[in-house]
This record gives C-alpha cells, structure tokens and sequence, in this order.
C-alpha cells in the first residue's frame, strides 16, 4: 500500500507557491488516486530566506533538520510494509527521501524525471536554492548536513541515476554549464531523445538498468513537461515532454518491482487558480497507474 507524505519545501524560503502543491493535489485526488494512505505532513516549511555564507544554501539549517524529519517517515513508511509517495514541494524534498530509503538498501537506483539536471552547488547556483543542486548533493560528498543524512556519502552511486527530460544545452549557457557538471557515469537524455527513441523503449531500458540495482526510486519533477502542457511550475520551459510521453515513462516505473518509493514535486498552485493543472496531474498519473 502507498502512504502519501507531505514535504512542502519550498528552497527559496519565499512562499513563492510549491509549499501548497501538498495541499493543492490531495484536494485534486491524488492519495485517491494511489490508493494510499494520506499521512499528513512529514515536514514543516522553509522559512529563513538568507544564504549561509559557508555553503551557499538558503535555509540550510532548516533544510538539514527538515530532511531529517522526512528520513524518518520515509524510513518508517518502509519498515511497516508501505510504499512511501513523497508530494511537495521542490526536488530538496529527495534528500530526506533518499535518505530514509537508503535505512532499508544500502545501494539504491533513481529514475530522475526532471527538466533541469540539478546539478549546481552552491558557489555556481546564482539562486543559492537547494532544488538547484540537490542530485548533486545526493551523488557527491559536499555539503556535510545534507550529504551525509544517510552515511557514507554519496548516498547514490552517479551511475544508478538516470535524468529523464532534460532539457538540450542549445537552449541556453546556463543549461549547457550545469549540464557540464553532470558525471560522465550519469546517464540523461533530453525530451527530444526520448520523442525520438519512444518513451515506452527508454523506459523499458532505464527500468532493466536500474532493477539491477535492487531498489529503485521515481522523482518526478513536473518541470519536465514543457510550457505548453503543464504552465504551473516555478521554472517552466520549452523543449519539454508531453504529456503522452511522461504518462508512459511514469507507466512503466510505477510497475517496476524494484520501486521502493516515489516523489512528485514543484507543481505551484499559485500559477493554478482554478486547480485545472491540479487535476491534470492527477489524471495523468491515474492514468500512468491504471
């Protein structure tokens, strides 16, 4: 059985809107949706906007003792049979969701769904928010605090990740730079890689990749879809998924015996007045389960 936690992080500690995405998509049906049980909030919100001056991170503190809080219930969720489903919030809500995972495997695999590789730190972040750099974070060794909430770090091997729905270098410098960053051991394809070999082909080889693994988690940052399907996130883009191919990759994930657990993240209902994006994801992802 799926239990649903809430993590309404939002890294810029700004109240800039995907602190409600929680509240936002149980209203549309999502716990429904699953079949899971809704646990309330594992997390409470970011509030201290200010960068520290050691890792660049805004809200650090907070951020380290919310990822901890989120350790603990994912881990919780594993240990009493359950299949954790993470919503927020942003991507930082993967630190404490790894984390906990990683009590019950010592070695763990992530199909990563994201439009933005996360790859930055906090010296090339110009935001200084951890959403910016959180896979970075979990595949490397810096900072301690966030690094290390399930020791030793790393807490995932660069080469049990693979970034699905990127966007290309070509649509700008920034994206080119942080795609540089990115380890030549981590396999990403791009939305027009994906449109170009099949959603339902790649996911089927990024699934056997993975299960090899052992466990598994799906991160899906609803940034991968492109402006044009889905407007209500923070960072919108174009070159993106549709909606079509991001129901199939999810299909296929969801279904995979290796899955421990899953996280949705960075819907902003500020940008969704009237809840229609709300219920689309929600549809889009019963359909994925059905």
């Amino acid at each position: 059985m799926w239990r649903l936690l809430g993590a309404p992080l939002d890294s810029s500690a700004s109240g800039r809107g995907e602190e409600w995405a929680p509240e936002a998509l149980r209203a549309a049906g999502i716990a429904e949706a699953f079949g899971a049980h809704d646990a309330g909030d594992a997390t409470g919100r970011l509030s201290d906007a200010r960068r520290d001056p050691e890792t660049g991170v805004i809200a650090f503190g907070e951020l380290a003792a919310a990822s901890a809080e989120l350790r603990e219930a994912v881990a919780l969720t594993i240990e009493e049979g359950d299949r954790p489903l993470v919503v927020g919030g942003d991507c930082t809500l993967l630190l404490g969701a790894i984390a906990g995972a990683r009590r019950h495997t010592e070695e763990i695999g992530m199909w990563f769904i994201d439009g933005h590789a996360d790859y930055l730190d906090g010296a090339s972040s110009e935001t200084g928010e951890a959403a910016d750099m959180e896979l970075a974070i979990l595949t490397g060794t810096e900072p301690p605090g966030l690094c290390d909430l399930a020791p030793p770090a790393p807490m995932l091997e660069p080469e049990n990740v693979v970034i699905l729905g990127h966007r290309p270098p070509s649509i700008g410098a920034d994206v080119a730079g942080e795609l540089e960053r990115v380890p030549a051991e981590l396999s990403h394809l791009t939305a027009a890689e994906i449109r170009q070999r099949g959603a339902g082909s790649v996911a089927d080889e990024c699934e056997k990749q993975l299960a090899e693994v052992g466990a598994a988690w799906l991160h899906l940052d609803l940034d991968a879809l492109d402006e044009a399907a889905l407007g209500s996130v923070t960072y919108a883009q174009p070159e993106g998924l549709d909606w079509e191919d991001f129901t199939e990759l999810t299909r296929i994930f969801l279904r995979s015996p290796a899955l421990i657990g899953a996280s949705v993240a960075d819907f902003n209902p500020d940008r969704d007045p009237d809840g229609g994006d709300a219920r689309r994801i929600v549809t889009a992802l019963s359909e994925a389960l059905a």
